[in-house]
């Protein structure tokens, strides 16, 4: 007979990490192979790009998945929710598809697995630099196996803030113009805001310290939640409200860059 609670049994942190890393190595190393053959398959629209790359590399991710945890849901970025249980795990095969596509070697496979919609174990892979970035809540965060703790001795007024606009305000008008606004802000504080197409590669590095702080303005989950468990794990310093996330790795930072958001109209 069935045990009737089968599908909500508990799992470790460990066992989670462990089928996570697996499943972004391999659709990571299938992206790598794929980015150097110089070919890309893909459709052009007017505010993404669609290669059939994002589409393979999901299915070798949720290959690895369904195979340790068959009962767990699983939501994709390009097949969508499929199943219900306690666990959901949340993937974007290729975060950075724009640059994929351009020939720019700046992308990852990001996966996270939600315990009752809260992140507690997410991964993150870059293959072109052979980098994994590890995240347990209320453990840590790991890159390549080593302990992670964010710190930067650049201050804001000379350093580099990443800025992520999500596809719902890109699409949006009103949305769009306040995206535009806070861009203009955040260029007031620091030396540059970079956009790289890539919010999981700018979370490794501000998770890292190698950036001094992340704006995300309406950013799409599929990468978010793996990216705010590693930034929240390395010690970065955040807020998060509806539509708006600003992150930095000290509390000045994080308080400049709120003040900065705070000041443009409607948000």
């Amino acid at each position: 007979m069935d045990e009737p609670h089968e599908r909500t049994r508990d799992v470790s942190r460990e066992a989670l990490a462990d089928v996570a890393t697996q499943a972004a190595r391999a659709g990571g190393d299938y992206l790598a192979d794929e980015f150097r053959t110089g070919h890309v398959d893909a459709e052009y629209g007017a505010d993404d790009v669609k290669a059939v790359a994002d589409r393979e590399a999901e299915s070798r991710v949720l290959d690895v998945v369904r195979g340790a945890f068959p009962d767990h849901a699983l939501h994709g970025e390009e097949s969508g929710r499929v199943g219900e249980s306690r666990y959901e795990w949340v993937v974007d095969p290729l975060d950075g598809t724009n640059n994929f596509a351009s020939g720019l070697p700046a992308f990852a496979t990001a996966v996270a697995v939600l315990d009752d919609g809260d992140p507690v174990v997410s991964a993150i892979y870059e293959p072109l630099p052979d980098t994994l970035y590890v995240a347990h809540d209320g453990v840590g965060a790991t890159v390549n196996g080593q302990q992670l703790e964010t710190g930067s001795d650049v201050a804001l007024d000379n350093g580099t803030v990443s800025f992520v606009v999500g596809l719902p305000a890109i699409r949006d008008e009103e949305l769009a113009k306040r995206a535009e606004a806070i861009e203009s802000a955040l260029g007031d504080h620091c030396k540059r805001v970079v956009e790289t197409w890539s919010p999981c590669v700018d979370w490794g590095l501000v998770a890292r310290g190698a950036l001094e702080g992340i704006v995300c303005f309406y950013p799409d989950v599929y990468e978010q939640h793996a990216g705010e468990l590693l930034a929240r794990e390395a010690g970065v310093v955040s807020t998060s409200r509806e539509g708006v996330y600003v992150g930095a790795s000290d509390e000045k930072t994080h308080d400049d860059l709120l003040d900065a958001v705070g000041g443009v109209d409607g948000v």
